[in-house]
């Protein structure tokens, strides 16, 4: 009886490292959403700071862009939330979820020039 506790705990042992490593690794979509992420932030930050020439475009209409960099701060603000929740998907070997956050936030970018 003894050793049938044994041989079972060696077979267990030696079998937890196959289904360690048997985990996928996360879908290259993750990697490929924090680099467009990266980007559209980098690019709006330039975006949203006035140039000369429309800092002195006074009595023009200035809502509409105001509206729009509003939008595209909130497509930001989504787009960081799922490539965070698909890193943490990835974290939780839970490759599905981290595919589909991933692909939401690539659709959201897409919007954000």
């Amino acid at each position: 009886m003894r050793s049938l506790a044994l041989l079972a705990a060696a077979a267990v042992m030696v079998a937890s490292p196959v289904i360690a490593s048997a985990a996928l690794p996360c879908p290259p979509e993750v990697k490929e959403a924090r680099t467009l992420l990266t980007a559209k932030t980098a690019t709006a930050a330039k975006a949203t700071q006035p140039s000369k020439s429309q800092a002195a475009a006074r009595g023009q209409d200035v809502q509409a862009p105001r509206n729009v960099t509003k939008g595209q701060a909130n497509a930001l603000a989504n787009a960081r939330r799922l490539v965070n929740e698909a890193e943490t998907a990835c974290k939780d070997a839970d490759a599905q979820r981290a595919l589909a956050n991933a692909h939401a936030a690539m659709e959201l970018l897409k919007y954000v020039p």
